[in-house]
């Protein structure tokens, strides 16, 4: 009884410590984007060239000027943020198919399939210019420094995934439940990393970028602000 007892208190505290780090989470630092027109392929191993190839494939649509611009948007987000490259390609795979209009039934928006109060909220935070919730290098930086927050908050990849699917709130409901989070939410982190090992299959080479659920406190992050409970989930 008394190990049941602690263990449960220990699920508890974890629960609201948890719940701390979504609502006010240390700042993770002020870095600015640079402009579009500056925007260089910041690894020396071709990262750019790589995503704009798989851009082409599952964007055929698109002409070369705006297919570079995503790829050197994706990459250059990515290694600021440090996550895998490769996860965000999978986490556009498995949300919108790589469509630009994509739209979920409640309202998901683009590439990374982000509500519009959510996107807004990523973009005041970064000091980035409003270009519109179309706008689909708007959509990629908002998403990947959305799913970086939530990284850091959750720490786990898989229950981060949850959440940006899910919504942090209903996640972190669970968690604080102490019971597990249902089987049918870890469906979505399941074909996430499906898409992965696919991706890393066909980019046999090591990503050079991994990631991180723990910030980096020698290299500020082009993030800023903090992630407040939100509601409702993105889907």
């Amino acid at each position: 009884m008394r190990v049941r007892a602690a263990r449960l208190v220990g699920t508890t505290l974890g629960a609201f410590a948890l719940g701390a780090a979504v609502l006010a989470p240390a700042p993770l630092g002020a870095g600015v984007c640079p402009p579009t027109g500056a925007l260089l392929d910041p690894r020396p191993s071709g990262w750019v060239e790589r995503v704009g190839e798989r851009l082409e494939a599952r964007m055929p649509e698109l002409d070369p000027q705006g297919r570079d611009l995503l790829a050197r948007t994706l990459v250059l987000e990515a290694e600021l943020a440090r996550i895998d490259p490769l996860l965000v390609l999978a986490v556009i795979e498995v949300e919108s198919a790589y469509d630009l209009s994509a739209r979920s039934p409640r309202g998901a928006l683009g590439l990374m399939q982000l509500r519009e109060p959510t996107l807004r909220r990523e973009v005041q935070r970064a000091g980035l210019d409003w270009t519109g919730p179309h706008d689909p290098a708007t959509n990629l930086r908002a998403g990947i420094r959305y799913l970086r927050r939530l990284l850091d908050a959750f720490g786990r990849e898989e229950v981060a995934l949850m959440a940006y699917n899910a919504g942090p709130n209903r996640i972190l409901g669970y968690l604080r439940e102490g019971d597990g989070i249902p089987e049918r939410f870890h469906v979505y982190p399941r074909k996430v990393k499906a898409e992965l090992r696919r991706l890393r299959r066909a980019f046999p080479e090591e990503p050079p970028a991994a990631a991180d659920p723990q910030p980096s406190p020698a290299r500020p992050l082009a993030l800023a602000g903090n992630l407040p409970l939100i509601a409702p989930p993105v889907r």
